[in-house]
């Protein structure tokens, strides 16, 4: 008989004592994403299109002593992005980076986030590059510039409309620093600033299902 007390008591403690977390999986997890941004190298102007997949796309809503005290959406998503920006009598950057992003959104709209992922650049040199060859003839080179290795690391906050508005639109600033390799036989790094506007399509379509966690009190 002890040991059936034993049981019932921690099946008790574990009632009282722990929270209950619900999951609802969003079926917008089948759509994609469309992104818009201001893109620029702290100083010189640029923009960035895209788009993002969402691979795990969670409603979580926290539960202690059977009252909600936090709601938040966890998302995992693989981002593509054409990015671009112009630095004046240097040269035009066109680069494509392939992301993994984390973002976590509170119920009020706040968003955070951080990204990493690889890519490729390609620089245009500004102004009209010329070529002499062995018999001293000159030429104009077209869209002269060099290919890069890229990675990108970054972070930010931004606001969902979703999820007070009711918009399917959400805003985004991110702090990335990219690094270009090889770069004159060094790593070359340059911050970017990104200021944008994404929109997500089937927002509103969702599909329950509940997954009950415990966590401690």
């Amino acid at each position: 008989m002890l040991k059936p007390g034993i049981l019932v008591l921690m099946m008790l403690y574990c009632t009282l004592c722990h929270a209950q977390c619900d999951s609802t999986f969003d079926s917008s997890a089948n759509q994609i994403n469309l992104k818009f941004s201001y893109n620029s190298t702290v100083i010189y102007p640029g923009m960035s299109i895209g788009s993002e997949y969402p691979l795990n796309d969670m409603d979580v809503q926290i539960f202690r002593n059977h009252k909600p005290v936090r709601c938040v959406r966890k998302g995992k998503f693989i981002s593509g992005n054409l990015n671009w920006y112009h630095h004046p009598d240097f040269h035009d950057n066109l680069y494509l980076t392939v992301e993994w992003v984390i973002r976590r959104t509170r119920f009020t709209g706040f968003v955070s986030e951080f990204s990493v992922g690889p890519g490729f650049s390609r620089t245009f040199l500004g102004g009209t590059t010329y070529k002499v060859d062995d018999a001293g003839n000159i030429s104009i080179i077209k869209l002269a510039g060099y290919n890069y290795a890229l990675f990108t690391i970054g972070g930010g906050f931004g606001y969902d409309f979703s999820m007070v508005k009711h918009l399917p639109f959400s805003t985004v600033a991110k702090l990335n620093i990219i690094s270009m390799f090889p770069y004159n036989s060094t790593i070359y790094f340059r911050p970017v600033l990104e200021f944008g506007i994404r929109y997500s399509p089937g927002w509103s379509k969702n599909k329950i299902k509940k997954e009950p966690v415990s966590i401690s009190k």
